[in-house]
C-alpha cells in the first residue's frame, strides 16, 4: 500500500511513521486536549528523499560509528549535501500547498515548522532542544523548514546524543510536524513532577511573555512557579514559589514574521502568569500525565484566555518521587528561639542535630511512622536552627493524632500547606499505642533516678576537680558521658505524655467549657508546686525577703554608686550569701540561651541576678513568696471550681476532666524536671570542654579554651584522638562566619527554604492600628508599661509592674516573672519551657505576636487581656 506523503496530527498515531513530537500531539488529540490542528511530514518523505540521492541511511549510520573524527564529520557532511540539493517526491509539493491551505485560508498565517525524529519526545530519550525548529515561516519557507528539520538529524550533537543516551546500532528518521504559529500572549514549559527532587506532588511552571523559543533555548531567564498539587487526584492546591525575573523583551508573531518587542519598564517584574493560569496549567499537566501514565514536560501557550499544548514529551532523567523533601517542608524557629541564643555556637547546633535525630525523630520510627529518606528535623540558615514543622505534621497524623495543636503546643505560624498523609493502619497503630505506654512507664520508672544522676553529673566535674585530667581523660570522659545519655534520655516519652494529654483535653473541652477553655485550663494549671523551673521564681523573691531582714545586705544593695563585683566580700558571713550560693546550688546552671553548651550559665555571671534583686529592694514592691502562692492557689482553685460549675449535673465530665488533668500536670512537671536536669547534664559537659580547650591551648592548638565551641561533635572526638588538622583555622573560619550572618535578617517561619535564601528575607507589612493580636498561653489581665527586654544587658531596666516585650520566652528570664506584670512575645506556644514557668507565676501572657519588640515603644502603656488574645496600645 502507497504510503500518505502528508498526514494530519490526528493520523499520526505511529511514531516510526510520524516521530515521537508528531506521535505525541496525536495523543494529546485523541484525548480530548486543546492541540492547534497541524500536519506531520512522515518518515517516508525523508527516506525517499535520501533514496533519490543515493544514500543508504543505515550503512552510512554504520559507517559513522566505525569512523575516525574526520572521517564521521565526511560522512555526515556527504548526508547533509545530498538533502540540500534533494528533489521532493512527485506531488508532495502541490500536496502539501493544499493542505495547508485547507488548515486556514489566510496567506498571511505564519508557521510553526519543528523536528519529530523517531528517537525524539521518547521514554528512552527526549532529544529535547537537539533537532531544529522554524517559527513564523511563510507558506513559501515552509519547505526549507522542513528541510532544516532533517539536515538536523545528521550532525555531531545528534550523533553524540545517540550514542550516550540509546541503542547507537538503528538509525533516526526524521517526521515534521507544521502548525499555524499561535499569537502568544505567554508561552513557556511545564514539568508534571519537579524536573529535579521528582517530587509528583509539584508542577512547575516556567514562562515568558510572547513567544518561548529563546526560553527553550536558555538565552533568557523566565519566571519560574511551583505548584502544589494533591496526590492522589492532582488538583491544584496553591502557588508555592514564584520567582519573576526581569523580562526586557518578548518574542511576537506578526503577519510579517517573528519579531523582538522591547517591554516597558513598569511591566518587566510582572508575573508573566496569573494564579487561574498556573492553576489550569498544573491541572492540564497533571490530566496529561495522568493519559500518557508517566511524568510529562510539556510546551504550551496562552493564546488570550485559552491554554494550548504544543508539545509533550516523557520525563526521561529524574525518578518520581511522593516522598517529601527538606526543601517542599515548612520551617519554624519557634521553640528553639526560646532556648538559644540568636546565632547559636556550631558545636550547639551539632548536639541540637543529633538530639533530635536520635532522641526525638528515631522513636517515632520505632512506633512505626515512615520518615522519607534524607528528611532532616533540624536545618541551619544564616546559622540559624530551624525545626521541621512540615515532619512533625506528618507525624502526628500517621498516629492518628490531630495536627492542628502543633502551632499551640510548639509556637510560631500555623502550618500554610498540610501534604498528603497515609496514617498508621489500625493494627499498626495499636502497637504504636502499646509501645508509647511502655515508654511513659519507663519514664516514671526511670526518670527521676536520671534526674538524681544527671545533678551528680554537675557536682562530680566542678572545674577544680577535673582540672589535673590530660585530654585523653578529658575526650574518654565525655565520650562516657554521651553513651550515658543515648541510654538513659527519656524526652520523647515526656513530650509524647504532654501532647497526648492536650490533644485529648482538646477534643472533649471545647464542647464541654465553650470558647475560652484554653484560658480556663492555663488557669487551673496555675501555681501547683510540682513544676520546678517556676519555683526558680519563687527562691528569688525568698532571697529578696532575706536579703531585706538583714540590714547589712540591704545597706550595700542600696548603697551609693552600688554595683554587684565585689559581693562576696562584702556580704561574708550573712545569711544572704548562704542563701545565695545555695540559689546558685539549684539554679546556677541555667542561662539565657541555655540549650546552647557555650552560653555561660548564671554561676558564671551572678552579677546579672544581683542587679534584679537589688531593683526590687529599691523599689520596694516585691511580692513575698507566700503571696505568691497564695494568689496561684487561689486562681487554680477558682479556675476548677468555675469548670466544675460548667459541668453542671454531668459528672462522667468530671471524672473525665480529672483524670487526664493529674495526666497532664504530672507530665508537665516531669517536663520541667527533665530539662532542669538535662541542663545539668549539659552544665557537665560544658566543664569538660572547657577544660579540654584548656589543653589545647597548651598544645598550641588552640587559641583560647572558648574555640571548642566551634566544633562539631565529630570533630570534637577527632581532636580528643589527636587527629591533624588545622584546627584554629577552622575556628577562625566559622567564627568570621558567624560575625557574617549576624548581619544577615532570617524569618521566623520559613515556607519555601529556597525562595528565602535566593530572595532574601522578605519585608511584611507592620500591624497598624492600637490593637495586636497573639496567642494566650497564660490565663489573666494586666496594664503596664512595656519594657522591650533582648538580652541580660536590658534586665537592669525592668521595674515592678513592667510588660514585658521579648522575643521569645526564653526559660533563663524566670527571675524576671518575679517582677514583670505580664509578657508579650513575638513567638511561643502552649508548651514552651518560658510559657509553663510564667503560666506558674500567674502572669499574663500573649504569644505570636509579631513585630511586638518592633511596634511597641518602651514606656508605653498597654493592656493585655488573655480571653481575647489582644494586646490594646494608644497609637498617636
Amino acid at each position: 500500500m502507497t504510503q500518505p506523503l502528508i498526514l494530519s496530527l490526528e493520523e499520526s498515531r505511529d511514531p516510526s511513521l510520524a516521530g515521537g513530537k508528531a506521535a505525541g500531539l496525536s495523543r494529546l488529540l485523541a484525548a480530548g486536549f486543546a492541540v492547534p490542528h497541524g500536519l506531520c511530514v512522515p518518515t517516508t518523505v525523508y527516506n525517499q528523499t535520501l533514496a533519490a540521492g543515493g544514500i543508504n541511511a543505515e550503512a552510512v549510520w554504520r559507517r559513522v560509528l566505525q569512523a575516525s573524527q574526520e572521517e564521521r564529520g565526511q560522512e555526515l557532511s556527504r548526508v547533509r549535501a545530498c538533502l540540500l540539493k534533494q528533489v521532493w517526491p512527485t506531488g508532495f509539493e502541490l500536496a502539501l500547498e493544499r493542505r495547508l491551505a485547507e488548515l486556514t485560508p489566510d496567506p498571511t498565517l505564519r508557521w510553526a515548522v519543528r523536528s519529530s525524529a523517531t528517537n525524539e519526545d521518547v521514554e528512552q530519550a527526549s532529544a529535547a532542544g537537539l533537532y531544529h525548529t522554524s517559527l513564523g515561516l511563510s507558506s513559501s519557507q515552509v519547505l526549507r523548514g522542513i528541510c532544516d528539520c532533517w539536515l538536523s538529524l545528521w550532525t555531531e550533537a545528534a550523533l553524540e546524543y545517540a550514542l550516550r543516551t540509546s541503542s547507537p546500532i538503528a538509525c533516526s528518521s526524521m517526521a515534521v510536524v507544521i502548525q499555524p504559529l499561535l499569537q502568544a500572549t505567554t508561552a513557556g514549559v511545564a514539568y508534571s513532577i519537579h524536573p529535579v527532587t521528582g517530587r509528583t506532588s509539584q508542577v512547575v511552571i516556567n514562562a515568558v511573555p510572547g513567544l518561548a523559543s529563546s526560553l527553550v533555548s536558555g538565552e533568557v531567564t523566565p519566571d519560574q512557579y511551583v505548584v502544589e498539587v494533591a496526590e492522589d487526584e492532582g488538583r491544584p492546591l496553591r502557588i508555592r514559589r514564584r520567582l519573576l525575573a526581569a523580562k526586557l523583551q518578548k518574542l511576537l508573531s506578526t503577519p510579517a514574521g517573528v519579531h523582538v518587542e522591547t517591554i516597558s519598564e513598569s511591566a518587566q517584574k510582572q508575573s508573566s502568569l496569573s494564579d487561574a493560569q498556573l492553576f489550569e496549567l498544573a491541572k492540564v499537566s497533571k490530566h496529561i500525565e495522568a493519559a500518557f501514565r508517566h511524568p510529562v514536560d510539556l510546551e504550551w501557550v496562552w493564546v488570550a484566555d485559552r491554554l494550548w499544548v504544543v508539545q509533550a514529551r516523557p520525563i526521561t532523567a529524574v525518578q518520581p518521587s511522593p516522598a517529601l523533601t527538606n526543601d517542599e517542608c515548612e520551617w519554624t524557629r519557634a521553640n528553639l528561639k526560646e532556648t538559644m541564643p540568636e546565632l547559636p555556637s556550631p558545636l550547639g547546633l551539632s548536639f541540637l542535630e543529633r538530639f533530635m535525630d536520635a532522641y526525638i525523630v528515631a522513636p517515632y520510627r520505632r512506633l512505626g511512622c515512615t520518615v522519607p529518606e534524607g528528611l532532616s528535623s533540624v536545618r541551619v540558615m544564616h546559622g540559624r536552627p530551624y525545626l521541621n514543622v512540615t515532619l512533625f505534621y506528618t507525624l502526628v497524623t500517621q498516629l492518628h493524632g490531630n495536627p492542628s495543636f502543633l502551632t499551640e503546643q510548639m509556637g510560631g505560624e500555623a502550618l500554610g500547606f498540610m501534604p498528603s498523609v497515609r496514617p498508621l493502619s489500625g493494627l499498626a497503630l495499636v502497637r504504636a499505642g502499646l509501645l508509647m505506654m511502655r515508654e511513659w512507664r519507663r519514664v516514671v520508672r526511670e526518670g527521676p533516678a536520671n534526674f538524681v544522676a544527671m545533678k551528680h553529673m554537675a557536682e562530680t566535674y566542678q572545674p577544680n576537680r577535673i582540672s589535673n585530667l590530660s585530654a585523653k581523660e578529658l575526650g574518654a570522659t565525655l565520650d562516657r558521658l554521651g553513651q550515658w545519655l543515648d541510654a538513659h534520655e527519656v524526652t520523647f516519652g515526656i513530650a509524647g505524655g504532654v501532647a497526648q494529654s492536650l490533644q485529648a483535653m482538646g477534643t472533649f473541652l471545647p464542647g464541654w467549657l465553650g470558647e475560652d477553655w484554653r484560658e480556663l485550663l492555663n488557669a487551673s494549671l496555675q501555681g501547683q508546686g510540682s513544676v520546678i523551673s517556676a519555683q526558680h521564681i519563687l527562691r528569688l523573691a525568698e532571697l529578696v525577703e532575706v536579703a531585706r531582714s538583714e540590714s547589712v545586705v540591704q545597706r550595700w544593695f542600696l548603697s551609693e554608686g552600688w554595683a554587684a563585683s565585689g559581693f562576696r566580700e562584702a556580704l561574708v558571713g550573712t545569711g544572704f550569701l548562704r542563701r545565695f550560693d545555695e540559689y546558685l546550688g539549684d539554679y546556677g546552671h541555667r542561662a539565657v540561651g541555655e540549650s546552647d553548651i557555650m552560653s555561660p550559665r548564671i554561676a558564671d555571671q551572678p552579677d546579672s541576678v544581683l542587679m534584679l534583686l537589688q531593683t526590687q529592694l529599691r523599689n520596694g514592691k516585691a511580692v513575698p513568696p507566700g503571696d505568691v502562692v497564695a494568689q496561684q492557689a487561689q486562681r487554680r482553685q477558682a479556675a476548677l471550681a468555675e469548670i466544675h460549675r460548667r459541668f453542671g449535673w454531668r459528672r462522667h465530665r468530671g471524672v473525665v476532666f480529672h483524670w487526664w488533668y493529674r495526666r497532664l500536670s504530672r507530665f508537665c512537671a516531669l517536663r520541667e524536671a527533665n530539662r532542669h536536669h538535662l541542663l545539668y547534664y549539659s552544665t557537665a559537659v560544658r566543664y569538660l570542654l572547657l577544660q579540654l580547650g584548656e589543653r589545647m591551648v597548651e598544645q598550641g592548638i588552640l587559641t583560647q579554651r572558648e574555640d571548642m565551641f566551634y566544633l562539631t561533635l565529630d570533630e570534637r572526638v577527632a581532636l580528643s584522638e589527636g587527629a591533624s588538622r588545622e584546627w584554629q583555622r577552622l575556628v577562625d573560619t566559622r567564627r568570621a562566619q558567624q560575625t557574617r550572618d549576624n548581619e544577615v535578617p532570617v524569618p521566623d517561619t520559613v515556607r519555601d527554604w529556597e525562595a528565602v535564601l535566593e530572595q532574601g528575607m522578605s519585608t511584611t507589612d507592620q500591624v497598624k492600628g492600637g490593637l495586636l493580636r497573639g496567642v494566650a498561653v497564660s490565663a489573666g489581665t494586666t496594664t503596664g508599661p512595656v519594657r522591650i527586654v533582648r538580652s541580660t544587658q536590658d534586665w537592669q531596666r525592668v521595674r515592678p509592674g513592667d510588660i514585658l516585650v521579648v522575643p521569645v520566652i526564653d526559660p533563663g528570664m524566670a527571675p524576671l516573672f518575679g517582677v514583670a506584670a505580664g509578657l508579650i512575645a513575638e513567638m511561643g506556644g502552649t508548651l514552651s519551657h518560658g510559657a509553663i514557668m510564667a503560666r506558674e507565676y500567674g502572669l499574663p501572657v500573649l504569644v505570636n505576636v509579631p513585630y511586638a519588640t518592633t511596634l511597641l515603644r518602651e514606656d508605653e502603656q498597654v493592656h493585655i487581656v488573655s480571653a481575647t488574645g489582644t494586646v490594646s496600645r494608644s497609637v498617636p
